[in-house]
């Protein structure tokens, strides 16, 4: 491995590819909080209009589809956010 790189867990792998499928043409990302525990952020005109319940339960049915149970407690939080919800250029 060259140095500096890192190597993310195999369930973090898992949830982005899971949450880039079940939510076409979004922008998925995943960062290191702290020891194997991870947050997550998804970007998607998906969530345009739709309220933060509705986006959290889509995305969490998501995570515990493609995920166990120890692999779920180490996500710490699944930020969802629509193209309006970014500040206007």
């Amino acid at each position: 491995m060259a140095e500096g790189t890192v190597t993310k867990p195999e369930y973090v792998t898992k949830l982005v590819e899971a949450l880039a499928r079940a939510i076409p043409g979004a922008d998925v990302d995943a960062e290191q909080v702290r020891g194997e525990r991870y947050r997550f952020t998804v970007l998607s005109t998906h969530f345009d209009g739709m309220g933060h319940p509705e986006r959290q339960e889509q995305v969490w049915d998501i995570a515990e589809k493609a995920l166990d149970s120890e692999s779920l407690r180490k996500v710490t939080m699944i930020l969802t956010l629509g193209h309006e919800d970014l500040p206007a250029e």
